[in-house]
């Protein structure tokens, strides 16, 4: 018997640490997750999610468009970016996906744009001014 008042008095102790804790972190600065952010593929898929982010855009990430999923997406642009490392976009058989996927994205009323991992990590302020000259001439 000892042992079942025990247990439960264990529990309910921790039930209340529980709440307590609930209610003490509720509202607190610094407890925001970015679950667009978490849901990035790579490294540089990350680096450019920052990076406009940072520039105030309002982002998606690993967007479904029919049998593909698009890396990140600027959906008020319709502005589908890929970001292409060396592992799954050099081979012959790759880059015929990665016509077939621009194709399918332009269909359905995408502007693609396809960043080498490289050109995301040595000229970043160049991908961002070709995605910003974009959406100046979808304004205009």
């Amino acid at each position: 018997m000892f042992e079942y008042v025990f247990f439960f008095g264990i529990v309910a102790a921790a039930v209340v640490f529980y709440l307590m804790d609930k209610k003490r972190t509720k509202g607190a600065p610094g407890v925001f997750v970015d679950h667009e952010r978490l849901k990035c593929e790579s490294p540089i898929e990350r680096r450019l999610y920052d990076a406009l982010k940072f520039k105030g855009e309002y982002i998606r990430t690993q967007v479904p468009c029919g049998r593909y999923r698009i890396d990140i997406a600027l959906p008020a642009y319709r502005i589908a970016i890929e970001c292409d490392g060396k592992a799954y976009h050099s081979n012959p058989q790759q880059k015929a996906r990665d016509r077939r996927k621009n194709a399918y994205l332009r269909a359905n009323g995408w502007r693609v744009f396809r960043f080498s991992g490289s050109r995301i990590t040595k000229d970043l302020k160049g991908v961002l001014a070709k995605i910003e000259n974009e959406k100046l001439k979808m304004n205009t």
